[in-house]
């Protein structure tokens, strides 16, 4: 690949990240790809030669913000390195022929962030700094085997290991099946290899993430045994086998796709944390059926009953969607009642949006904005209770905590951690004192805590001195 590179252009590219985590994989892939090529990565955009915005499509506050960011930096290419634009991502897909006609600003679209397309481009551009002429059609087959940059966009002592991409789900609301196909996964062999990789530059826990991770290994090809690799089998395998990995993460679940073997391998494993990210989005029967989700709230209950029984100890998030068509005051009552019911130790609430090319974007009784955002206010006030009491009933115990952070000018806390119940970015933390005999710690480091206080959403905690 370097000699398709002109050596006497020094080329660096800054990439600006937007949406999920699988966001950041491609990215991560992209850069490895141009890193091998021969371009470097630059951390900041003002010193960058190309930037490359990896736009979110998902819903329409995903959209603004990816418009918003384009435009922001924009603004680079007025300055004296005048770098070249690039858009690509979810966004891109789905509106590239009206962004075109409104954002003149941007030099190139792409559609999914490809690594092999992606180098192509670059090329080009390196080479004629302004004459683009790359086809943005993709290499998709090749882009799965392809390794991460050694800057991964997530801090050193964590990283997300996407297993698969696309989704065969059909719910009715969403769009990433028109964006980015059926589920496709990665071969177990090629992520054990990944994850092997990223543990040696010293990520300590590995967030496994796709559109849906339970339906993992449906589409690849049954093993000498006549047994097809799936969920319980890849992260078995990883919990075994990758030296000097402390946490294992699973995020979004499919309700009807968690397995006795997978709960059987998360309550026996050394390394998975007790964590189940399951998305269960609504609790009434009429809106599930209409959201196409296969499970109804009876069967949602059991499901969620069987997973404390068997993973004791465990902490459960999940996402709720306020607004769907013909959503009624009933319908929204059965979600509260469902949620006071399981008390979610973590949850998220998003507002329907309305997405074209779906199920849903012609369905009678959309709601309006107002009432999405009253019934969005009152799902996060009754889950601010339920998480208050949560964090009261740990004050006094002791807890695994995982450092991020240091803190400065937070007197009397230094550190912020995570506990294994809370991923990165979407759940809570904890403050971390120090106590004059308490050793120092890095980011990735992991500490017994005693919880000393709690607040809506974090716990504050002193780090114990560790055993001579």
């Amino acid at each position: 690949m370097n000699d398709s590179i002109p050596e006497n252009i020094p080329c660096s590219i800054a990439f600006l990240n937007l949406g999920c985590a699988k966001n950041l994989v491609d990215s991560e892939k992209a850069m490895g790809t141009l890193e091998s090529g021969g371009f470097e990565i630059a951390d900041d955009l003002a010193d960058a030669d190309i930037i490359v915005i990896n736009t979110c499509g998902f819903i329409e506050m995903a959209r603004q913000e990816s418009i918003e960011e384009i435009l922001n930096a924009a603004e680079f290419k007025l300055s004296e390195r005048a770098p070249a634009l690039v858009v690509a991502g979810c966004l891109s897909v789905r509106f590239m022929e009206e962004l075109k006609a409104e954002l003149p600003e941007v030099d190139h679209f792409l559609g999914l962030v490809y690594p092999l397309e992606m180098l192509k481009l670059c090329t080009t551009i390196a080479g004629e700094r302004g004459v683009i002429d790359a086809t943005g059609s993709g290499h998709e087959s090749d882009d799965l085997l392809i390794p991460r940059s050694r800057k991964l966009t997530t801090p050193g002592h964590y990283a997300y290991l996407k297993i698969a991409e696309g989704c065969s789900n059909p719910c009715t609301f969403c769009a990433i099946p028109l964006i980015r196909g059926s589920t496709r996964s990665i071969e177990p062999d090629i992520l054990l290899e990944e994850a092997g990789v990223l543990v040696e530059g010293g990520v300590r826990e590995l967030i496994l993430v796709a559109q849906d991770t339970t339906h993992y290994g449906s589409d690849l090809s049954a093993a000498p045994d006549g047994v097809r690799p799936g969920l319980a089998d890849l992260i078995g395998h990883l919990d075994r086998e990758v030296d000097q990995l402390e946490w294992i993460r699973l995020m979004y679940t499919y309700p009807s796709r968690i397995t006795d073997d997978l709960l059987e391998v998360m309550a026996g494993a050394k390394h998975i944390v007790p964590y189940l990210d399951i998305p269960i989005q609504h609790g009434s029967e009429s809106i599930l059926t209409a959201m196409g989700r296969g499970m109804g709230p009876g069967a949602l209950l059991e499901l969620l009953e069987k997973i404390r029984e068997r993973v004791p100890g465990i902490a459960m998030r999940t996402s709720i969607v306020v607004g769907f068509p013909g959503e009624s005051e009933k319908d929204f009552i059965d979600t509260v009642d469902l949620i006071r019911k399981v008390r979610f130790e973590r949850l998220g609430v998003f507002t329907y949006s309305r997405e074209e090319g779906t199920p849903a974007y012609g369905m009678e009784g959309q709601l309006p904005e107002e009432e999405m955002e009253r019934r969005s206010g009152e799902l996060l006030r009754i889950q601010q209770e339920i998480a208050r009491e949560l964090n009261e009933s740990l004050i006094g115990t002791v807890v695994d905590v995982m450092i991020d952070e240091e803190l400065v000018d937070l007197e009397p806390f230094s550190l912020l951690g995570r506990t294994p119940w809370d991923a990165p970015e979407v759940d809570q933390g904890v403050y971390l004192e120090r106590t004059p005999d308490t050793s120092m710690h890095l980011p990735g480091d992991i500490v017994r805590v005693e919880v000393t206080g709690s607040i809506d959403y974090d716990l504050e905690g002193i780090i114990l001195k560790e055993p001579d």
